[in-house]
This record gives C-alpha cells, structure tokens and sequence, in this order.
C-alpha cells in the first residue's frame, strides 16, 4: 500500500473514531479502572498540566534554601495530585508543611514550559489544607480575617503604627532584640516607611485629568497601602491625571482580598472578591489601576475565585481584564514625560505578583528610564522573591530572613542609591532588611519616583530632596 493511500486510509478510520472518541466519559473509565474520584475544589485538569520535568527547580527559593524535592514546584504539585486523588491525607503534617513551606512566588510559572498555573493550584489546595503552623494560624485569626477586611480596624492599628514610631518603640525593640519573641513582633522590626503623619482626607471621589482627556480610571486605594502609603496612592493619582486620566476612587474603602487569597483562606477572599467587584461597578471605567503587585495579580484571578458566585462569575472575567498595574496602564497609554530631574542611582526590585503573576517586567523600568536624570541599574536576580511573600515573613521568618538576606546582598553590590518597587510588601520587607545591615538606602514606589518628578515635593527621602536641588 502506497504512503498516500495509507494516509487516506488513516484519516478516513480516524474520521469515524472521533465521534466515538469525544463521546467517551473519561471520569467514568478511571473509576471503572480504580483510579480514586478527585476530591472537590481542585482542578485535576490544572494539575495534571505539570509534566514533571525540573526546569523550574533553580528558580524556586525553597528548594535552594531547603534542598529538599518536597519542597520544590514539581514536588508540590506531585503531593497535591496525591492528596487530591486521596493517597495523602490534606491534613497530614507532612503535607502541611511542603504546602505552607511555599512562598508563592510563582516564579515557576515564569520559568515553566508547559505553562502550569502553579500559584492557582496552590491556592486551591490552601484552601483545603488547615495550617499546621502555630503562627500560621494566629496570623489567620488577626490579620486576614480580624484586621484586614475591616476598615475601622485598621484605621484603628494605622494610628497605633504611627504612635509607636512617635514614641521610637520600634527602634528600641530592634535594639533590644525583643522583637523576636513578641507575639507578630516583625511588625516593630519595619523601619519607619509611609506616612508619618497621613492627610487625614483620603483621596477625593474624582480628580480630573489635566490637558486632553484620554481616559476614566478607577483607582484601588486598598487596605495596607492606604493606610501606610497613602501618600504613594496619591502620587499615583497625580501621575494619572497629568496623562489626561480622570481618576474615580470608590467611596467604600475595600481589601481585594489578595492575601486572604494567597493563604487559602477561600471564603473571605472570595467575599472581599466580591466587595471590590461592586466598589468598582457602574463608574463606566476604561481600566482599573492598581499600584499593589499583589493586589492587582489578585483581582485578575476574579475569574477563578468568583467561579462558585452566580451573581458574579459572569462578569468576573471582563472586570479582571480591565484591571492594570499603575506602570503597564501608563506605558500603554503612552507616558507623558516629566521634566524634573532626579540625578541617582536607581535600581528596581521586580516584586514577584508582578513580574511571575502579571507578568510586567519591562514598563516599570520603562517608566524610571523616562525621568530625567535617573540612572537605571540592574541588580542580580531583581525578580527572586524577597521573603515578604504576603504574611509569609510573619508565619515563616527563618526561610523569609534568608531571602532577604539574598536580596540585600545583591542591592548593597549593584550600587544602587535608591531602591524602587512596586508592592508595599516588599518596600515595607527590603527597607527592613537593608536598615537592619546599616544601609542606608531608601525603598520607595515607582510611582513616588514619578510622582516627585512630576511636581510633587512630600515625603522624599533626604537622598532625594538633595538628588532634585
């Protein structure tokens, strides 16, 4: 038989065995074959996209600080198949551990050829996975379901943050060292970054754009970044509305949810999912800027974490497409440069929600890179995490310290005389790190550095003020 007729003959058998085929009900044959029933509220389908094969091993931070394949992405997602198929218990200590031994950083998305959705995977299996992890758990009850998604609360904790530093509690508790034995006693560790004193107004329900009007925008405040880095929202809105962005910020002040989220703590993030969905409803927006990494990695998931929410899960996808970073929505909407110069050194720090979450690498640096004056510099392994990791620093501080201590090591030697980040996790964890090894060496937001740029003169680090005189 010749090869064209063979291949006639092939496609024509093939032809009448794809009915068959696309008729056949998988999930019956494998139990029928006795493979165990997939337990509820994990994709198989996402985990079974991990083909095993270890490209993304040299990227995780775990694995190169454990040195155990437990606690690599590959042997995550091989625990999680086995728990979800029922050969491992969701609640045995082991498993526990590897689990919430993850940072989530992602960065074995990043360097993943088959594209596994491992920080989705991760999440669901959180969500079924009670944490062994004394702290773990009482970080739990104060912070992502006590603290964060009540704004008086916080407002409350805010006040008692800046009275603290008033009184230079936290410098004599990093002196002392008492830090370390207080119950979330990292808190007193942070360096005295944000807003000393805050406007006691928030931001105004609309700031209007300037010049031609190019867009309408709504503006995530968020929780922690408003209270502690008010001013950084409000130069985010400066930046927006000198490129002609009218700039809309919702009347209720809401938590996204993102580290509800990374912790598996389902309900609640699925509820402050919601809350944000409706904060930003019928406001007739062309996109929906946040200048968090963690937050806007989080609300472009709305689509998997309102799947369960009939009221919402139809309109969750087309409002997480609307959602931007601050730097990817002005770089795409053509940046206006701006005219005062900053003569430094700058190097950027790629928080990880962003760079392995969203994504967005290049439009942060393209955004340094047009103000006057700035040298922008690269420091080895910018996108490693930095052991902030939501609450990770404060439920895993030994692996988080040896992060940051990578981190550190890598700025001091770029030579860099301001940081710039994108997330008040990592500003808030690097400054930490940096002053702890008597560097003194400011972290501030990209959109600080474009906000003085463009006029503003608050809270500029002294380096900076002398940088612009």
């Amino acid at each position: 038989m010749g090869s064209s007729t063979r291949a006639a003959s092939w496609a024509g058998s093939s032809g009448a065995l794809m009915p068959e085929i696309a008729s056949l009900d998988f999930k019956a044959q494998l139990q029928r074959d006795g493979v165990p029933s997939p337990a509820a509220g994990i994709d198989m389908d996402l985990v079974r996209d991990c083909i095993h094969c270890g490209l993304c091993l040299p990227k995780c931070p775990t694995f190169r600080s454990l040195h155990h394949e437990g606690d690599s992405p590959r042997g995550r997602m091989w625990q999680i198949k086995e728990a979800t198929l029922g050969l491992v218990a969701f609640d045995d200590p082991r498993f526990q551990a590897h689990v919430y031994q993850c940072l989530n950083c992602r960065a074995c998305e990043t360097a993943c050829p088959s594209g596994v959705q491992f920080g989705t995977v991760m999440e669901m299996a959180r969500a079924k996975t009670p944490p062994q992890n004394r702290r773990d758990r009482r970080v739990r009850a104060l912070l992502l379901n006590g603290l964060l998604p009540h704004p008086g609360r916080l407002r409350l904790a805010g006040w008692l943050y800046r009275a603290t530093r008033a009184l230079r509690l936290p410098a004599l508790l990093r002196r002392s060292g008492a830090w370390k034995v207080l119950p979330l006693g990292k808190f007193a560790a942070f360096p005295p970054v944000g807003d000393a004193r805050p406007r006691r107004t928030p931001l105004p329900a609309l700031t209007p754009g300037q010049g031609t009007r190019r867009a309408r925008v709504g503006l995530l405040t968020g929780c922690i970044q408003d209270e502690m880095f008010r001013g950084t929202n409000r130069r985010t809105a400066l930046a927006l509305a000198r490129n002609g962005c009218d700039v809309v910020v919702p009347s209720a002040r809401v938590c996204c949810g993102a580290l509800a989220s990374h912790a598996g703590e389902a309900k609640t993030a699925e509820r402050l999912a919601g809350l944000t969905m409706d904060a930003f409803a019928g406001q007739g927006l062309d996109a929906v800027v946040v200048n968090a990494a963690g937050c806007g990695s989080n609300m472009k998931e709305y689509e998997v974490q309102l799947r369960n929410d009939a009221g919402r899960r139809e309109a969750a996808p087309s409002f997480s497409h609307t959602v931007k970073d601050a730097s990817e929505f002005l770089v795409s909407l053509g940046l206006l440069p701006p005219t005062r110069p900053i003569r430094l050194k700058v190097a950027y720090q790629d928080p990880c929600h962003l760079v392995h979450g969203q994504k967005v690498y290049q439009q942060p640096r393209q955004v340094l890179s047009m103000i006057p004056g700035i040298e922008l510099v690269e420091m080895k392994e910018s996108d490693w995490c930095c052991g902030s990791a939501g609450v990770y620093n404060l439920t895993h501080p030994e692996i988080s310290e040896e992060a940051l201590g990578w981190k550190v090591r890598n700025i001091i030697d770029s030579g860099a005389q301001v940081i710039a980040s994108a997330n008040p996790g990592c500003v808030l964890q690097v400054g930490m790190g940096l002053q702890r090894a008597g560097q003194d060496i400011p972290v501030v937001h990209v959109m600080d550095l474009l906000g003085w740029a463009y006029g503003d003169d608050e809270q500029r680090p002294p380096i900076v003020r002398r940088a612009m005189a």
